[in-house]
């Protein structure tokens, strides 16, 4: 953790200004962590973040084409998403109250660049297979 924040009197500050400069110059950020900061920043702007950002536009629109509708949210149980990811291997963990009303529970699914068709396509798999065991046929896709 790095950096800090004193509230405190101006004769607090003032003494923390005068006595305790030391520590308060140790708070800054070291220079690695900047250094971190600024190549992740180009890298985001820069080529490899455009090719990553279009990945991801890629696998979301192959989702929702194969999946059969502009699926966001997907109101499902916790049973059910132990379900998915026991049976899938898929790493998918539920929205739970407060977050969402209770009784609303639903599975967030993030795509990322990294995922491939096959992966999307066995998480469809899984997501349909479950909905048919949760609704039956009558599945409210």
């Amino acid at each position: 953790c790095h950096g800090a924040v004193v509230v405190g009197s101006n004769t607090l500050v003032s003494y923390l200004v005068n006595y305790a400069r030391p520590f308060v110059y140790s708070t800054a950020l070291p220079l690695h962590s900047l250094i971190s900061i600024q190549q992740s920043y180009s890298s985001i702007t820069g080529f490899e973040g455009e090719k990553r950002r279009c990945a991801v536009f890629r696998i979301v629109k192959y989702f929702r084409r194969e999946i059969g509708c502009a699926l966001l949210a997907l109101e499902i149980s916790d049973r059910v998403t132990m379900y998915v990811r026991e049976a899938g291997g898929l790493d998918v963990y539920p929205i739970r109250s407060p977050t969402v009303p209770k009784g609303e529970e639903r599975i967030r699914i993030i795509l990322h660049a990294h995922n491939t068709e096959d992966e999307i396509r066995k998480l469809i798999e899984v997501l349909l297979l479950t909905l048919k065991k949760q609704f039956g046929s009558k599945s409210k896709l």
